[in-house]
């Protein structure tokens, strides 16, 4: 049996948390990009879920800019978040 990647099931998630965040807050190109660069790691992906699950207000809004979005993934990418 294969050894299941763990930080490719955290990516995944990453992944989807993006696209659904595109959704409510349009994010350019550059910044889905630089999300994905940022996170490279479980721990970083972990971090930066711990930022944006409390600014999660229901299916269609989430209390947070495309700029606080893209900053925390970097600051949890740099480990400061």
């Amino acid at each position: 049996m294969a050894k299941v990647n763990r930080y490719g099931l955290y990516r995944e998630a990453m992944i989807s948390m993006i696209n659904s965040i595109n959704q409510v807050i349009p994010l350019t190109e550059e910044n889905q990009v630089l999300i994905v660069l940022s996170l490279d790691t479980v721990e970083k992906v972990q971090k930066w879920f711990e930022w944006i699950r409390p600014r999660i207000r229901g299916e269609n809004d989430l209390e947070a800019t495309e700029e606080e979005i893209v900053r925390a993934a970097v600051r949890a990418g740099k480990g400061i978040l």
